[in-house]
């Protein structure tokens, strides 16, 4: 059997003491539907057991995507903008970010992506977009996508394009492939070509 760290120790420890039991951090993860008061005590301890073991702090910051009220998002922005963590756990915290529920967040999402500059854990924020994005329509979606585009052109934005792309978004893309190289032209055809099944290739 695997010896708690410290903090991690504290979590379920208090968890226990408001009638929540689990074994580990593992079990926590696991449950996907975790209360209110359970996702405060998370958040508490958080920054401690990043000093103390960055894989459970990780298992802890995915288990909040199983919240079922939204929380407040702040210790995890701080993470994710001011601490040295490496680039894969702050993609996770990206992650939760962009799919939990936490309390309005859509400015702070907006400005990562469009005012910052590249950075690869930024990537997942774009999942959030089209539920988290403080959108009021597809084409205001599309639209912030396609100022984007430069920086973020990965899967994820070509699979929104896709599903919520029209007539204008082909056009852009026809006009991207043109400047892009071999390998990213042919990324980009095939979601011209399915746009064009979707809306209709009247669009020359």
């Amino acid at each position: 059997m695997d010896v708690l760290g410290k903090y991690e120790s504290k979590i379920i420890n208090e968890l226990e003491s408001k009638g929540f039991r689990y074994k580990d951090a593992n079990y926590i993860y696991q449950n996907k539907q975790l209360e209110s008061e359970e996702v405060a005590i998370i958040l508490k301890w958080l920054p401690k057991v990043y000093t103390e073991h960055y894989g459970t702090a990780d298992i802890l910051v995915r288990s909040l995507m199983s919240a079922k009220e939204p929380f407040d998002a702040t210790l995890l922005i701080d993470l994710f903008e001011n601490s040295d963590l490496n680039f894969s756990l702050k993609d996770s915290i990206a992650l939760t970010l962009a799919s939990a529920k936490t309390n309005e967040i859509s400015s702070w999402m907006r400005n990562q992506l469009l005012n910052n500059e590249y950075a690869l854990e930024r990537c997942s924020l774009v999942w959030g977009l089209p539920a988290k994005g403080g959108f009021s329509s597809n084409l205001e979606l599309m639209s912030f996508l396609r100022k984007i585009f430069n920086k973020y052109h990965d899967e994820v934005v070509l699979k929104f394009f896709k599903k919520y792309g029209d007539k204008v978004d082909i056009l852009f893309l026809k006009d991207k492939i043109k400047t892009s190289d071999k390998k990213l032209a042919k990324q980009f055809q095939k979601v011209v070509e399915a746009l064009e099944k979707k809306v209709g290739s009247d669009s020359n």
